[in-house]
């Protein structure tokens, strides 16, 4: 019988593991993201509708 060939420790198929959570970045909410998308529609319908009048 042949000899049992020595095995390596798995490495994780190629897959590269990132940290679950990175304390540098600002945390903002999904209903954070969305309020914002509002606000800045909403903005740029008014300024649609009344900045040649503010801004002549």
């Amino acid at each position: 019988m042949a000899k049992d060939k020595a095995t390596l420790p798995p490495t994780g198929a190629g897959l590269m593991r990132f940290f679950d959570e990175d304390t540098r970045a600002i945390k903002v909410s999904p209903k954070g993201v969305i309020a914002i998308a509002l606000i800045l529609i909403a903005v740029e319908i008014l300024l649609h509708s009344f900045g040649s009048q503010i801004f002549g």
